[in-house]
């Protein structure tokens, strides 16, 4: 049997990852892991607010990486997406054990800064994510901060910028990596 691979897509929040990363799942006929999806459903089951964020955020974290953790153990490549972070996020990756290919979205930081406004404005996210326009200050200072920088993984790293628009998938699972 061949060493299933972990595609890990990442970078900070507005960046593209959820849309790519289900592109790149098709694509790659492999199964998807959405931390904001997990937690989308712990909002629905026990609620959402302040009080209950960190619970959610480790739950919903704990529970992607233990049915990555599964699939990869019986051969199964995966595909875990987040805005996972550089500091907390890099070893639990790493200790998967699988060949990983990291794809990294990003682009200019003010064009996120502006695409998580309008899309707080919109209200286009679950409202348990509680995303405010006003945000978007702290959205940036964590992006200059490098918060959501690529991650200290072994394999192949993808940078991708959907900043400016559409991203052909097609070009980047067409690489020898995912062969």
């Amino acid at each position: 049997m061949t060493e299933p691979l972990l595609v890990v897509v990442t970078g900070p929040p507005a960046s593209g990852k959820s849309s790519i990363a289900r592109e790149l799942a098709e694509e790659l006929r492999i199964p998807f892991l959405s931390k904001d999806e997990l937690k989308e459903r712990l909002y629905e089951e026990i609620g959402s607010g302040e009080e209950l964020e960190d619970a959610i955020e480790r739950s919903a974290t704990a529970i992607l990486y233990s049915v990555a953790h599964s699939n990869l153990d019986v051969g199964v490549s995966v595909l875990v997406e987040s805005n996972f972070d550089r500091k907390s996020d890099t070893a639990p990756l790493r200790e998967l054990g699988a060949r990983i290919v990291q794809v990294h979205c990003g682009g200019d930081t003010d064009a996120l800064v502006r695409h998580f406004a309008e899309r707080s404005a919109r209200g286009d996210r679950h409202p348990g994510h509680d995303d405010e326009p006003e945000d978007a200050g702290e959205l940036r200072r964590k992006i200059e901060s490098g918060l959501w920088d690529p991650l200290d993984l072994p394999g192949e790293l993808i940078r991708v910028d959907a900043s400016q628009g559409h991203v052909d998938v097609e070009s980047i699972t067409s690489r020898s990596v995912f062969g």
